[in-house]
């Protein structure tokens, strides 16, 4: 049995709760974060992976601000079901492929993707150096990763915060050791890789890797 069909889908137990989240609460992040990457990458062609992409709000807002096609890539089908809904919906599909599968053993060819974003799925991944590996092993030469989760900006994360805990009390906590454990380990991991360069990013946008191949 493959590591995929071993594995709960994290974050993925309850899609349709976690589509109307997206929807009635962090919608409005995904549009600036999508701006902030391209203004950081200077990537706006090519092939774009939205890698733990849930409904694929990120990869929607990136082929809505770029001329890239876009692959939404999730361990949970019906997530990508959602994303294929909604790509439809806001007539992306001709620049749109949905894969499904593992972070640690992507099912793409070596170097066949020029851009990685990715919003919140990260502190899930269960061996960090191995699903940084297979982003790398899948750019191009060249190729960026953006990786990691935030808001945006100050306001929007006040605003998303405040309402998230109006909704469940607990939802920060249950967020904080797992984050914290992975931002400390991020940079050594990054270094063993040896990608040409990184950078880490921890302002009001948010923590997130900047990774050139």
């Amino acid at each position: 049995m493959n590591r995929l069909k071993q594995k709960t889908h994290k974050g993925a137990h309850d899609p349709l709760g976690f589509d109307a989240i997206v929807r009635e609460v962090f919608a409005p992040i995904y549009p600036v974060i999508a701006s902030q990457i391209i203004q950081q990458t200077q990537m706006t062609r090519g092939v774009c992976l939205d890698a733990g992409c849930g409904t694929g709000a990120l990869g929607r807002a990136m082929a809505q601000q770029s001329g890239c096609d876009v692959t939404f890539f999730d361990q949970s089908e019906k997530m990508l079901e959602l994303a294929r809904g909604y790509a439809e919906e806001e007539a992306i599909t001709a620049r749109s492929r949905f894969v499904q599968g593992d972070i640690h053993d992507i099912p793409l060819p070596s170097e066949s993707v020029d851009l990685v974003v990715s919003r919140g799925s990260s502190p899930f991944w269960d061996d960090q150096k191995r699903a940084y590996g297979e982003i790398l092993r899948v750019l191009r030469r060249g190729g960026r990763a953006y990786v990691g989760g935030g808001f945006g900006n100050a306001a929007l994360r006040e605003q998303i915060v405040s309402t998230m805990l109006e909704r469940e009390p607990n939802w920060e906590e249950r967020f904080k050791n797992r984050s914290r454990s992975m931002r400390n380990a991020l940079p050594e991991i990054l270094e063993a890789l040896h990608p040409a360069s990184f950078e880490i990013i921890n302002d009001e946008s948010g923590f997130w890797a900047h990774i050139t191949k």
